[in-house]
């Protein structure tokens, strides 16, 4: 039942995407999370007497389940998607050696990134600012792209052609400060996206314990009805499965810091759920994930049967509705958030300019943008 209306929702949120993005099943990436261990090792320390382990372990699932981390994830993944349907696979290549995140393309999945590196959501932008141009050759042999007329001269069965290597060189520029504001722009089109998400799944969430009826199609069809003549981002459908696995995490993260706190009252439900948690991490919120893992998570809590620890009943049910409860929280906290997007924009905007006049009045060589394959346009969706 929670797959069905889940998929309505996600159906009714991509009714307007023009194309879509879905991860190949055949394909396995290769993306490794840097710091897994610590996602979920806050609650590791929860009898410890040291507080800066459990400090440091805290850092770590904050960073994690980040929405502006995440938000810039699916922004450089999208602008990624973008440089590919424009037939530039070399920026896009580019992007994903400096990311350090192979098959980034592929990827489903949230905490893409390494967290030591890009330790805030615009650390990305502001290393991006300050890299040089470089030029990539891209060469290309003749006998390797037969009939485009472009690259073929001559007949492929002319013995002089075939007694020679023949190769043709592609200069492609890069400009690395110059990806900042169209990311940017990237960014803003998909927080936006972000704010009419978070209330459908707020929708859904809140009827997870509840009789579904029509309420949630009818809710849903008006906050759509809402987006009427806007554009859909082309990983809009990945964005909000992903919006809700990690919505789910965060929430989960959040319980269990209550959990703590209120010592002995919760202790054996902190237990229960930091274990049931820890066995499910690598197979519903790390790396790369098949769509509906947050359904699936959900399903199995409500199914599982209780059980006594010691003297101790522990009711899942219970505490499933804990972590609906705190979901709830989390996306109104979030909304907030990513509608504040512009004004975050700001300052990022200040120190490209700054950079960018630095650049003009120290470059002593002229560059032309002569060989740039991309547009200053591309964040736009339209």
């Amino acid at each position: 039942m929670i797959r069905k209306y889940s998929l309505m929702l996600l159906s009714l949120a991509c009714s307007c995407v023009c194309r879509g993005f879905v991860p190949s099943a055949h394909l396995t990436p290769r993306i490794q999370q840097n710091s897994a261990s610590g996602f979920f090792s806050t609650y590791r320390y929860a009898s410890s007497s040291s507080s800066g382990d459990y400090d440091n372990a805290l850092l770590n699932n904050l960073k994690r389940t980040c929405i502006k981390q995440f938000l810039t994830q699916r922004s450089l993944q999208s602008f990624m998607y973008l440089l590919n349907d424009l037939r530039d696979p070399h920026t896009s290549d580019w992007i994903e050696r400096f990311l350090d995140a192979p098959n980034l393309l592929d990827f489903h999945g949230t905490g893409a990134f390494n967290m030591t590196r890009f330790e805030n959501w615009d650390s990305h932008f502001l290393e991006l600012m300050n890299m040089p141009d470089e030029r990539l050759i891209i060469q290309a042999r003749r006998s390797q792209t037969q009939g485009r007329r472009l690259f073929n001269s001559g007949s492929k069965n002319n013995p002089y052609l075939q007694e020679q290597e023949h190769y043709i060189e592609v200069p492609i520029d890069i400009h690395p400060s110059s990806f900042v504001p169209r990311v940017m722009s990237v960014r803003e089109q998909i927080a936006r996206e972000f704010v009419i998400d978070l209330d459908l799944i707020r929708i859904f969430n809140d009827q997870i314990l509840r009789s579904y009826d029509d309420t949630v199609r009818n809710e849903a069809k008006n906050n759509i009805a809402r987006e009427k003549g806007f554009v859909s981002s082309p990983i809009r459908k990945g964005n909000f499965d992903l919006l809700q696995l990690l919505s789910l995490h965060e929430s989960i993260h959040r319980v269990l810091r209550d959990y703590k706190e209120l010592g002995q009252d919760k202790e054996v439900s902190f237990a229960w759920l930091r274990n049931y948690f820890a066995e499910r991490t690598e197979g519903y919120f790390d790396g790369s994930q098949r769509y509906g893992r947050a359904d699936d998570f959900v399903s199995g809590l409500l199914n599982t049967a209780p059980s006594v620890s010691g003297t101790n009943l522990v009711d899942p049910l219970a505490i499933a509705t804990d972590i609906l409860m705190m979901r709830s929280e989390v996306l109104m906290d979030w909304k907030d958030i990513v509608e504040n997007t512009p004004s975050d924009h700001t300052e990022l905007r200040k120190s490209l300019l700054t950079q960018q006049s630095k650049n003009w009045g120290n470059n002593d060589i002229s560059k032309t943008e002569e060989g740039s394959t991309t547009n200053d346009d591309m964040g736009v969706f339209e």
